[in-house]
């Protein structure tokens, strides 16, 4: 307690002192160990730019369409939330700011992924070349492509080679005048190997119409599904015709028939062994007596031909081997 009172009395002489000085107008520089500018009202504890709102948490160009699905600087940590360097005498710095973290980037934004490009359109694949039995030749009514060699399908189909890359194509048929009996009347259900084969009994031919005859061909422009045969115009020179045949004495002819209801024809009488070529002028509308010669012109059959005698023929038999067009 002593000392305390005597602390307190060397102050009270100070300070007297001090203002004494004041008093006379003099400086007077205090002890060491007093405060210099202390306790005056200087730049400490005055508001600096600390505690201000900076950038932070503002709105960027996140979420808006950009360029797909990337990942912006969104999302950062900017320089808030540091402390500054205190000023003098207790002043506050500039900690404590809140500095450009935490806003939105450009990530999530929605790009050009995902868009639908040109896939799954329609190319030209699958189309129907040329190659099989339905392609795109230059023989027949559409342009259907032979084999190689002389070919029958197992529908009874025919498909012979043409002259100048073109194809005799079309159904094989055989049959018969009233008075005959010949089978099969159709190769539809021919199988493999399908041969053109007709057998039977050829009726009598007797005056004045003469209509005891046998015959099997095939159509040269009929397309596969199609009834109705269309016309060709052959462009070859001749045809070679390889045949098995026994007619019991009768004649064997090959013959164009010009319309499908066989009311027009061009024949030819066929007197050596198999196989025969036969020129196209060698076709004669009555071949029996040559008069009127064959012109080339649109024909829808091609046929082998039994006409009848004055009694019916048995055991006629005829197999077409094949038909081949030279140029």
């Amino acid at each position: 307690m002593t000392r305390n009172l005597g602390a307190l009395a060397a102050s009270a002489f100070s300070f007297a002192f001090v203002v004494y000085a004041c008093t006379s107008g003099e400086v007077v520089q205090g002890p060491v160990g007093s405060s210099g500018t202390g306790n005056t009202q200087g730049a400490g504890n005055t508001t600096g730019t600390g505690n201000t709102t900076g950038t932070g948490n503002t709105t960027g160009t996140g979420n808006t369409t950009g360029t797909g699905n990337q990942v912006g600087t969104g999302n950062q940590t900017g320089t808030g939330n540091t402390t500054g360097a205190a000023g003098r005498g207790g002043t506050t710095g500039t900690g404590n700011t809140t500095g450009t973290g935490n806003t939105t980037g450009t990530g999530n934004t929605t790009g050009t992924g995902n868009t639908t490009g040109t896939g799954n359109t329609t190319g030209t694949g699958n189309t129907t070349g040329s190659g099989g039995t339905s392609g795109t030749g230059t023989g027949g009514s559409t342009g259907t492509t032979c084999m190689s060699a002389w070919t029958v399908q197992t529908d009874g189909l025919v498909l012979a080679p043409g002259a100048m890359g073109s194809c005799w194509h079309g159904y094989a048929f055989a049959g018969g005048d009233a008075g005959s009996t010949i089978t099969p009347t159709s190769f539809m259900s021919c199988g493999m190997p399908c041969v053109l084969k007709m057998m039977g009994t050829v009726g009598a031919a007797v005056a004045p119409d003469y209509k005891g005859v046998a015959y099997m061909g095939f159509n040269v422009g009929q397309d596969p599904g199609v009834t109705t045969p269309p016309t060709i115009t052959p462009k070859g020179s001749s045809v070679t015709v390889s045949f098995t045949a026994s007619t019991g004495g009768l004649p064997l002819r090959a013959q164009l028939t010009l319309d499908a209801a066989g009311s027009t024809f061009y024949c030819y009488t066929i007197t050596g062994a198999s196989p025969v070529t036969i020129p196209y002028a060698s076709f004669d509308k009555t071949c029996w007596a040559p008069a009127t010669p064959y012109a080339k012109q649109p024909f829808t059959s091609f046929q082998l031909v039994v006409p009848g005698a004055a009694t019916a023929t048995s055991g006629v038999s005829v197999t077409l081997n094949s038909v081949v067009e030279n140029p």
